[in-house]
């Protein structure tokens, strides 16, 4: 029996590291293998989901720029999927992980959180095999317990 939450919850996580160029540890002029021009294309997309409720931080670190995303809402927010797709476009040889829950989804994904994986220009769905299902995996059952 599905388990019954008091409140509905969109939980997310992810990070990436930040390249629109593959030559080996070119200096760009934001980072290495990023360019000025998807520096600020990432940092305009992560302000549409930063918030009280969510963090999205841009920083360089020896070199490298990094992203990390994360948040717990009430309800799903594709804005957060939406801008993990569009910084993949803007900085295509990127590559990181945004694990999704949402407690409301129906179908396959149902109590299953999804990781959507960046590489190469694209950002896409994929099933993770160790956080689902998440209700049995990583908490038991209300109804059970």
């Amino acid at each position: 029996m599905a388990r019954t939450r008091l409140v509905a919850v969109f939980e997310y996580h992810g990070w990436a590291t930040l390249r629109d160029s593959q030559d080996d540890w070119t200096t760009g002029e934001a980072a290495d293998n990023l360019s000025k021009t998807a520096y600020d294309a990432v940092a305009s997309a992560i302000a549409d989901v930063r918030n009280d409720l969510q963090l999205a931080d841009l920083r360089v670190v020896n070199g490298s720029a990094q992203l990390w995303l994360a948040g717990l809402r009430n309800h799903r927010q594709d804005d957060v999927i939406e801008v993990f797709q569009r910084i993949a476009q803007a900085a295509p040889w990127s590559y990181g992980m945004l694990h999704v829950y949402d407690d409301e989804v129906q179908g396959e994904n149902q109590n299953r959180w999804v990781v959507w994986v960046m590489k190469r220009g694209l950002a896409l769905p994929e099933a993770d095999p160790y956080l689902s299902p998440h209700i049995g995996v990583v908490e038991d059952d209300l109804e059970e317990a």
